[in-house]
């Protein structure tokens, strides 16, 4: 029979891996987001032969699901540090890896993908009348990039960004699968305690719920205060 007792008893117990799995997300995203700069630049660049191989690996990535590049990360990621440190006679244990580094790998080059769409949707929303009316003020390139298209971009940026920090905290419950306890893993364990399955997943997808709410109603408060200030 459901216990609201044991849901309760459930919720506390998994609120305790609550702070890793947001600073693990939080990295991911960090990451992610950087690696996303770095491919919509590239981009921009026009360079043939390298713009068709980013294209190749962002279908490879859209089109891959999270389990499966988990998978490939986690058994590939090992044998190919060994090889890669091996041409510097350096000894590498394969098995030395650290699962939560895999986890980190892993999701932030597959939400790179995202985030480079992500940025360079902000960067087509940019007015290039700012840009050009920076450049008659004086500004140097780098003024006009920190002053005036970063704040900006970052603007236009920011709700897809942290809605895109919401989808990796959920995605962080296949981490599971390779021995990583995030929020899904730790309800999982508690309700094996007791084979009280069912009241620890309600437990966890409250706290999901929560989370949830939480980082919308912060961010939208971030949001409006950023628009007010670059209005």
């Amino acid at each position: 029979m459901f216990d609201i007792m044991t849901v309760f008893e459930s919720f506390v117990e998994i609120l305790k891996v609550v702070p890793k799995t947001l600073l693990l997300a939080l990295i991911i995203l960090v990451l992610s987001f950087m690696l996303g700069a770095a491919i919509t630049y590239i981009q921009s660049l026009g360079i043939p032969v390298v713009k068709q191989i980013i294209g190749v690996l962002q279908s490879f990535l859209r089109g891959t699901p999270n389990v499966v590049l988990l998978y490939l990360v986690y058994y590939a990621l090992p044998l190919v540090s060994a090889w890669f440190l091996g041409l510097f006679n350096v000894t590498l244990d394969p098995s030395s890896l650290n699962s939560t580094a895999i986890v980190i790998v892993t999701f932030s080059i597959c939400y790179s993908v995202f985030q480079s769409e992500i940025i360079r949707g902000a960067l087509h929303s940019l007015d290039k009348n700012q840009i050009e009316a920076a450049q008659s003020l004086g500004y140097s390139t780098t003024q006009t990039l920190r002053k005036v298209i970063i704040p900006q971009v970052m603007v236009e940026a920011l709700p897809d960004t942290m809605n895109a920090f919401l989808i990796i905290i959920k995605a962080l419950s296949l981490a599971f699968l390779v021995t990583v306890v995030d929020i899904f893993a730790q309800a999982r364990l508690v309700g094996a305690q007791s084979f009280s399955y069912l009241e620890a997943f309600v437990a966890a997808a409250l706290v999901y719920w929560g989370i949830c709410v939480i980082l919308t109603y912060a961010i939208d408060k971030l949001e409006n205060r950023m628009r007010r200030g670059y209005a």
